[in-house]
């Protein structure tokens, strides 16, 4: 079987691949189209399962699991008024920064407390870890 340019054209259709890499797929299946086929997708899924980029993925979705156990809590005495997750006060104090601020003050000068709590899944308990 022969390389040709439709048969490269047809695998960077289905896979993506470059010029390069789908004309190399070709000659080292001599021309076949569909072992050149599975050969690219081979390729690209060891890339996908394997590299350096899992060791930050494997750590981004540590810090989301961490982060949603972790909640903004604001209490009057000992009752709660408001208790939110954290990745949302933190989005709230990154899109309004005034406002955050000045709500944060308004409530330190107030009887109000503001505490950043995490929570634990196995008991159910909370663990008080700062508290402002």
């Amino acid at each position: 079987m022969s390389v040709t340019l439709e048969k490269i054209d047809l695998l960077r259709e289905r896979t993506g691949a470059s010029y390069k890499e789908a004309r190399q797929a070709l000659e080292g299946t001599k021309g076949d189209v569909v072992e050149a086929l599975v050969l690219l997708e081979e390729d690209n899924k060891s890339w996908m399962e394997e590299g350096p980029h899992m060791e930050f993925m494997a750590k981004a979705k540590d810090f989301v699991r961490k982060s949603i156990d972790t909640r903004i809590t604001v209490k009057s005495q000992e009752k709660t008024v408001v208790e939110i997750p954290a990745p949302l006060g933190v989005a709230g104090a990154v899109f309004l920064p005034k406002a955050a601020a000045l709500g944060t003050l308004l409530l330190l000068f107030t009887k109000y407390s503001l505490q950043l709590e995490k929570r634990q899944q196995e008991n159910g308990d909370s663990e008080n870890q700062e508290q402002a």
